[in-house]
């Protein structure tokens, strides 16, 4: 009696710790936002299938920001601002002296408080840098990017309010970017 019992509580645990395994798993593999150690890369996963955002290739950070340990800094900061749901646009600035790209809440807004995503090297112009992570190359299946002003009503992924580059976050991940007629 007393080894049935022991049994029954093995396998009850056994149980439980796999349905929190699969849980853990299948949570892990529904993440928008991961580091590709394959390709060193700050991916997304989008309709398209796996994207890469930012390839880390600069070595030149000193110990210890190796193109690995930023790329998943940055990759955990983009899933942290994706599950909380503040990531809406991400637009360049300047955050502690350095160039850098950061969340805002709107188009025209402000970095959020602790909105950092990455920074850069000085000199760098962080406005350049985030149009290159939209380059055409990666986005050349999903047609013409449109870009708009502050005067145009229709929602772009790419605007520009007051010089400052704005890219719309949910129209990039949830629906497929709007073309040009």
């Amino acid at each position: 009696m007393k080894f049935n019992l022991l049994v029954q509580t093995i396998l009850g645990l056994g149980m439980v710790v796999g349905a929190i395994s699969v849980s853990g798993e299948s949570s892990y593999a529904q993440e928008r936002f991961y580091c590709d150690s394959n390709q060193m890369a700050t991916t997304v996963q989008t309709e398209r299938g796996s994207i890469p955002l930012i390839r880390w290739t600069d070595r030149s950070f000193p110990p210890p920001f190796t193109p690995e340990q930023r790329c998943q800094i940055v990759s955990d900061r983009f899933k942290k601002f994706d599950n909380n749901g503040t990531l809406k646009y991400i637009k360049a600035d300047t955050i502690n002296n350095l160039p850098a790209l950061c969340v805002a809440a709107y188009k025209g807004g402000p970095c959020l408080p602790n909105g950092l995503l990455v920074t850069f090297k000085p000199g760098t112009d962080a406005n350049q840098t985030l149009l290159k992570i939209l380059d055409r190359r990666v986005w050349a299946t999903s047609g013409p990017i449109q870009l708009s002003s502050q005067n145009n009503h229709a929602e772009a992924l790419i605007s520009e309010v007051d010089g400052e580059t704005y890219v719309n976050l949910e129209i990039l991940l949830n629906s497929s970017v709007q073309t040009q007629p």
